[in-house]
Parts: structure tokens; sequence; C-alpha cells
């Protein structure tokens, strides 16, 4: 974690200032310490990372987090997530429209399918993902590339760990269509857009209830792990995003996802 993170983050309970305990340094990275809010909840930080969830979380969240640390060796290894990409991610670099001055964050990292593309063309950029053993790995791909304007943080889209208007822009894949209960939806959006300044763009993809996940698919179930999912209509993408965001653009030139540019109002 670097300090200069602290400027910005707060508890993910409440809001509010952290007080930062360091154990271990090196130079201007905290490796180990400790983050404590003003009610006294304390959240650690380890391997650089700091872990900032929510004490009080959904079962089904809890039940993802174990899956997703479990499933972390296999996720770099999904063939077709791996060729799905190599569209999935230039159309999103394209619709993100990134500048050099940006502070970026992306709602939802994993292993870092995406991480080091997403910073390159960004001053600074906060991945967050509730497992931390993708964190582990992310962290790892960053360091061996070089690449130091990445923060990671162990967070919950629905209670993002951030100042409000902290970001100039945000990107989520694949990410809210995992988010248990239409209310946990609705609150991933709008924390997504709490963090942002006005008028700042959001890229975010989600599972889409095709014709042929109609016909031979659920539109809501749980993947092996219990990894709950949600696929969405057209017109349910619009109106969930709508509540915060001015959409721009959904597209569902992606077989199976819905990728949508918005603008917080």
């Amino acid at each position: 974690m670097h300090r200069s993170l602290l400027s910005f983050l707060m508890a993910p309970e409440g809001g509010g200032a952290l007080t930062l305990t360091v154990s271990k340094q090196d130079g201007d990275e905290v490796l180990e310490g400790t983050l404590t809010d003003a009610a006294g909840r304390v959240y650690p930080i380890e391997d650089g990372i700091p872990r900032l969830l929510p004490t009080e979380l959904l079962e089904a969240q809890r039940s993802e987090i174990a899956a997703r640390d479990a499933q972390v060796v296999d996720y770099d290894r999904m063939t077709f997530l791996n060729l799905f990409g190599k569209i999935e991610i230039p159309l999103t670099l394209k619709l993100l429209s990134s500048r050099p001055d940006d502070r970026l964050l992306e709602g939802g990292c994993g292993t870092g399918r995406m991480s080091q593309i997403l910073g390159r063309g960004v001053k600074e950029m906060v991945a967050i993902d509730f497992s931390f053993e993708s964190l582990r790995v992310n962290r790892k791909k960053l360091i061996e590339a070089g690449v130091t304007n990445v923060h990671l943080v162990q967070a919950d889209l629905c209670h993002l760990p951030f100042a409000s208007g902290a970001f100039t822009r945000a990107v989520s894949c694949q990410v809210l269509e995992h988010v248990p209960g239409e209310e946990a939806r609705r609150g991933a959006v709008s924390e997504l857009s709490r963090v942002l300044k006005p008028n700042a763009t959001l890229v975010l993809s989600a599972y889409k209830h095709s014709l042929f996940t109609r016909l031979f698919g659920q539109k809501e179930g749980a993947h092996d792990g219990g990894i709950p999912f949600f696929r969405f209509t057209m017109r349910e993408m619009k109106e969930l995003l709508g509540t915060c965001f001015r959409v721009e653009s959904i597209t569902g030139i992606l077989v199976y996802l819905y990728i949508s540019r918005c603008k917080k109002h």
C-alpha cells in the first residue's frame, strides 16, 4: 500500500478517516500494518494490500469469496476468457477513453486480467476485489511487470472504502452480475457513482440474458462453488444504471455480455 492512498481512503463502515499504523515498510510502500477507523474497528494490511471489507457481508458474498479464493489458480487458465479478452479488452479501453491525468477505479480486478493494460494509460489506478488470494496473484504480476501506479485494495463493491469524488473514471467488467440481489446491485451502482467526480465516465459490463440463455440457460443461479449470477435484459441494465448515471450506450455485441458507457449525473 502506497502511503498516498491514505489521502482518499475511508472506512467501509460509516465512512470517516482511517489511522495508519505501520509494522513493516519498504520506502513509501507499507507492507504490513493496520488501518483503524473512528469506531475502533481495525483493518489489516497484509502483503501490501489493505483489507477493507465491511464486517457485515451477505452469506452469498462470503460463499463467493471462498470460491474465488479456491479457484484462483484456475482462473488464468480459462481458455475461453483469455480468447474473449482479445475482443473485450480493446472495446473496453475504447469506451473508457482514459487520459494521462486520470485516477481510475477498477471495480473487481480478480487476478489482473485487465489491470496492467488499464493502468498504463492513467496517472494512478486503484484495483479492488474481495478475493484476497486473487489480489495477491495480481500484485505478483504487477511487481514482475514493474507497474508502480496501481494500488490494490480488498474491498466490496457495495461498500467502497474511498472518499466521494475520488476518481475521474471507473471500469467494472463482469462483476455486477455476481452481486447477489437487486438491492445490493443498486447499492453497488450507487457506490460507483458516489466515488466518481461529476460527469465522470463509467464503463461497465455484465451478463446478457440473450436468446440462447432464454432457451438453454438460467436467468439467475449459481456457478460452481456457489458463485451467484444474474443475467440482465437490456431494459434491466438501462434502468439499473440510470438510477445514478446517464447511459450513453449499451452494446450486446460481445455475445454473452452487455457493455455500457455512462456519465455520472
